[in-house]
Order: C-alpha cells, then sequence, then structure tokens
C-alpha cells in the first residue's frame, strides 16, 4: 500500500490488486468506499469519526472488443448474489435488484489484440457494477474470467484518479489526486 497524500483525519493509497478494501488501514482508519479484491486503485482511508466528501472517481478500464461510439451510458438493473458473489443484470425490478448507470468515454483500441482503452465514470455504486455492466454487452474486461473474459492477465480495471473536498463543512476547494499510468493503460497512446 502507497500512501499518495496524508491529510490530518485521511490518507489517500494506491491499493495493489489483491488486497482487501474493507481490511486494510492504518490504526483507527477505514475505507471511504471499497474496489472489488481483484482491482488495483486509490482508496480514501479515513479516520473514525472524520468526513470528507469525494466529488469525482474515475476508472480505467481495458475491455475486449470494439465500440461503435466513442461515448457511451449504461443503464442496467443489477442483482448481486451474495451465495456466489456475481452481479447479473435483470430485466425487472424486484426484491435485491437496483439500478446501474455509468458514463464511459473509449480512449483508445488495440486493433492487434481487440482491445479497447476506456474511462469510466460511475453514476451509482453497485458491486461489481463496471465488470457486469461491459461484460453484458459483450466486453468483458480483459483478465476478468470471473465475467466471461479469456485474456489472461490481472483484472484490467483500476480507480485512476479522485477528486475530493478534505472538509465537507469548510468552504474549501477540492482536490485531484491520479495514480501513475503503468501496464496495461500505458499501452495505449492517448
Amino acid at each position: 500500500m502507497k500512501i499518495l497524500e496524508k491529510g490530518s483525519d485521511y490518507l489517500i493509497v494506491l491499493k495493489e490488486a489483491g488486497e482487501n478494501s474493507e481490511k486494510m488501514g492504518a490504526e483507527g482508519y477505514s475505507a471511504l468506499y471499497r474496489l472489488d479484491v481483484p482491482v488495483r486503485g486509490i482508496l480514501v482511508l479515513t479516520a473514525k469519526g472524520s468526513r470528507m466528501e469525494i466529488t469525482d472517481k474515475e476508472y480505467l478500464l481495458v475491455c475486449t472488443g470494439r465500440f461503435e461510439e466513442d461515448k457511451v451510458e449504461m443503464t442496467d438493473l443489477l442483482f448481486h448474489d451474495s451465495r456466489t458473489n456475481r452481479t447479473f443484470p435483470v430485466k425487472r425490478m424486484r426484491k435485491g435488484v437496483r439500478e446501474a448507470k455509468l458514463d464511459a468515454r473509449i480512449l483508445g483500441y488495440d486493433e492487434a489484440n481487440d482491445l479497447s482503452l476506456a474511462g469510466c465514470v460511475l453514476g451509482t455504486g453497485r458491486t461489481h457494477q463496471i465488470r457486469t455492466q461491459f461484460a453484458s454487452r459483450k466486453h468483458p474486461l480483459a483478465g476478468d474470467g470471473k465475467y466471461g473474459s479469456r485474456v489472461k492477465c490481472p483484472v484490467a480495471l483500476m480507480c485512476a484518479a479522485i477528486t475530493y473536498r478534505p472538509s465537507p463543512d469548510a468552504d474549501t476547494k477540492t482536490v485531484r489526486i491520479e495514480a501513475e499510468d503503468t501496464f496495461p493503460w500505458n499501452v495505449f497512446a492517448r
């Protein structure tokens, strides 16, 4: 866990793939939100009783296939099965089903490997949301065998940037933190 920023009552860290965001943190700190275990990215840890306003989270991902459009809006009804730890798109609202929205921009395409690089902003935060919504459109994330990818690599999803206000009560400016580009993001010209 690499510390990217340290405040009086928060830490902003780079969570590595394989680390459990719910079990991370220094003494007295806990994760403000969660990232799936196989996902790398920026994570905010706050001290007990402290508050912080996250105004924006941006994700980078590599998925299979090429998109027709450069901008994609996805809205689905998702059901998370806690027994199998999988999320499924469903057609109608019922108990346990929640609406999921995201906006994606296609940033690059690698024709030789049939892979697309996308930037993504969530309108909602559902379990496995990005992974499920892309896979349900026949664009599973590279390395995400759980949702149908045949590409062998770590799950190609990363919380790449956050914008936050250190104290939501104060009239403070927002701060943006970005993770450095590493494989597979750096193989795409942007």
